[in-house]
């Protein structure tokens, strides 16, 4: 995780996390933006994502499903978790925002779960890329419920397969 840059702001109610990807930012823009691409890496590792429905542009959203199909994660094995992106802004390859929320199968939001806003950003140097997520909830209490499920060791995670993707 000591790759993963994450700052923590319960002010400004906002979680930043940071990380190095070894790939030019048009490269790692495709992974979020491509269906197929997207459903390799999202998710941490010992999860595998289905993707139900996909609309990458501004208005449109992606409704996915990460399954834990590794034994040895104990209580979280054969557990399935659904959530929507629902896409904001684009500016290709730079970055994009979206509304980030837990859902059911259909799309449904589900009641007392977070709802937050995330920023993306993409910026390239050397030929590698930080990508800069920003996320902005409603309140301080929201990071903090976001942080005891697990999301920092997640995405940390998410990010180690996006890594791999591109080794």
């Amino acid at each position: 995780m000591e790759k993963t840059k994450v700052v923590k702001d319960l002010e400004a109610k906002t979680l930043t996390i940071e990380r190095e990807i070894n790939a030019p930012k048009q490269k790692v823009w495709g992974a979020y933006a491509d269906k197929d691409i997207f459903a390799q890496w999202w998710g941490p590792e010992g999860w595998e994502t289905t993707v139900k429905e996909f609309d990458f542009r501004p208005g449109g959203h992606n409704l996915y499903a990460m399954k834990c199909v590794d034994p040895k994660q104990g209580d979280f094995f054969g557990q399935e978790s659904w959530a929507v992106m629902r896409y904001q802004t684009m500016d290709e390859p730079n970055g994009f925002s979206y509304k980030d929320l837990f859902a059911n199968l259909d799309g449904t939001p589900m009641e007392n779960m977070p709802v937050v806003n995330v920023e993306i950003k993409f910026i390239e140097k050397d030929g590698k890329t930080t990508v800069a997520t920003t996320i902005q909830a409603n309140a301080a209490e929201e990071i903090e419920k976001l942080l005891a499920m697990g999301m920092v060791e997640g995405i940390s995670s998410t990010f180690d397969r996006l890594e791999k993707l591109f080794a």
